[in-house]
């Protein structure tokens, strides 16, 4: 009953030109994430890969040697992108219901509930791409998460939150170009910007666990770019009883030193055996 979940933002589809342009990007990263060995492959940024019938879904499917594959349609950006997620599973899951949601969302969620395995409980996982511009439009799109924070659910949130995972220290803002300010920052109480947390503490309170934290795992995953700050921005977020599950977390930072992606992939394992008995 073990299971490995990898998140990854593939930075255009893993395209060059907007995801236009060559996708030598992209079979660096599939050769890589299919390396990973993952039983659940969370994709970000998938852009265009809605066209001629999903195509792109499918061939990283292929690719991945994963059994199935569901795009979540992203919103139009202000810049005439369409970023959106993925979620591509092997046969181990028994999908119970998915979906995506635009209202609300500057990208899109996407959403399953799927048993893993003959038995299992269902697991209601909730696939994120926050807003980047926007700490306030960023509370307000993790809002409807909190519920799945309650007693007895096997909640699993996880994507690019693009703001600090629960319980990261605070970086070196210095570096952060002005025009991004205001992306992630707000004054605190003697008037010296700092992250703003509003969102992550709502999940925080509302009993969610963040698998970095717990493992005393503070690398930075995204806000390579330059005049941005490194930080921890790729998360698992899971309620309080599946978290009794988690036996590792690492980072993975292959994209970045090998140049597929300004995101490192981050994977989850997960021990579902020590939820026998609980109750859930």
């Amino acid at each position: 009953m073990r299971l490995r979940i990898v998140s990854f933002n593939t930075l255009f589809g893993g395209r060059d030109d907007d995801g236009l342009g060559s996708q030598e990007r992209w079979q660096a990263a599939s050769a890589f994430l299919r390396g990973l060995d993952a039983d659940l492959y969370a994709l970000q940024e998938c852009n265009l890969w809605d066209l001629l019938g999903e195509r792109r879904l499918h061939e990283a499917r292929s690719q991945l040697g994963m059994a199935w594959a569901h795009l979540a349609r992203a919103n139009t950006t202000t810049a005439g992108h369409r970023f959106h997620t993925a979620l591509l599973g092997n046969t181990r899951w028994d999908i119970t219901g998915y979906g995506a949601e635009q209202n609300k969302y500057h990208h899109v969620l996407g959403w399953a509930n799927a048993r893993v395995d003959k038995g299992a409980p269902v697991v209601s996982i909730r696939h994120i791409h926050l807003d980047p511009f926007s700490p306030g439009h960023r509370l307000a799109e993790v809002e409807p998460l909190q519920t799945l924070a309650a007693p007895g659910r096997l909640s699993l949130v996880l994507g690019d939150a693009n703001m600090l995972g629960l319980g990261h220290p605070e970086p070196d803002w210095a570096p952060l170009s002005p025009h991004l300010h205001h992306t992630q920052l707000a004054p605190d109480t003697n008037g010296r910007l700092v992250a703003d947390r509003r969102a992550a503490d709502m999940l925080q309170k509302a009993g969610f666990i963040d698998a970095a934290h717990q493992a005393g795992d503070a690398r930075p995953t995204g806000g390579f770019g330059t005049g941005d700050v490194e930080r921890r921005q790729d998360v698992f977020l899971l309620s309080a009883d599946l978290a009794r599950a988690i036996d590792g977390y690492e980072v993975h930072t292959e994209p970045i030193t090998e140049g597929f992606s300004d995101h490192a992939a981050v994977s989850l394992t997960l021990d579902l055996d020590r939820l026998a008995g609980s109750g859930t």
